[in-house]
């Protein structure tokens, strides 16, 4: 895997627990005044009211894309609208407005915390999106030296095993001809005792 994909996957990784923290601490705070309140019952206010209120409240910016009431972005009384900036830069960085889907109302709107931000501006550095072509020349760059480190290391892997196991050949050759001299050095003695013994 090479230097993006492996950055990829911590990303995404990351953002699942990034998500769970927002969602359990500044969603939680928006929402808190709507804590035990009863659900919503009948008609809802348009949604065009709510994209309407969020670009009232944030005119530099943009919507991005609206959670509906009851969804993981949102809670149980609340449209969701992120809004993004319109530059390079803040095009990736969220801010939700919520707005009572009951009355069409705004009832909070917060800039993402840190470690939000953080991942948002991570994820495009996979993908090129903020230097264009050459980021990409950069990945590029990255996974070939990967590549180049890779296949040298089995090269010397492969060359090293080869070197060990010739020399265990010569090792083993060397004292499979010890062991021959010393077996007809042996002979030798023996046969020059016995001569010994005959002539005696």
């Amino acid at each position: 895997m090479g230097n993006g994909g492996w950055f990829h996957g911590v990303i995404n990784t990351l953002a699942e627990v990034v998500q769970g923290m927002w969602q359990q601490g500044q969603l939680a705070e928006m929402v808190a005044p709507y804590k035990g309140a009863a659900p919503l019952q009948g008609k809802l206010s348009p949604l065009d009211q709510a994209l309407q209120v969020a670009k009232e409240a944030a005119p530099d910016m943009v919507p991005s894309f609206v959670a509906y009431p009851g969804t993981l972005y949102s809670s149980q009384h609340h449209y969701a609208v992120f809004m993004k900036g319109n530059t390079p830069l803040t095009e990736r960085l969220a801010k939700p407005a919520l707005v009572d889907a009951k009355t069409g109302k705004l009832t909070d709107m917060r800039n993402m915390p840190w470690y939000v931000n953080a991942v948002f501006l991570s994820q495009p550095l996979h993908f090129g999106d903020y230097g264009g072509l050459p980021l990409k020349i950069i990945w590029a760059i990255f996974d070939i030296i990967t590549i180049v480190v890779l296949c040298s290391g089995l090269y010397l892997w492969f060359a090293r095993n080869k070197a060990t196991k010739a020399q265990m050949a010569r090792m083993e050759k060397a004292k499979s001809a010890k062991t021959s001299k010393q077996l007809e050095e042996t002979e030798i003695l023996t046969l020059n005792t016995q001569e010994g013994d005959y002539r005696e």
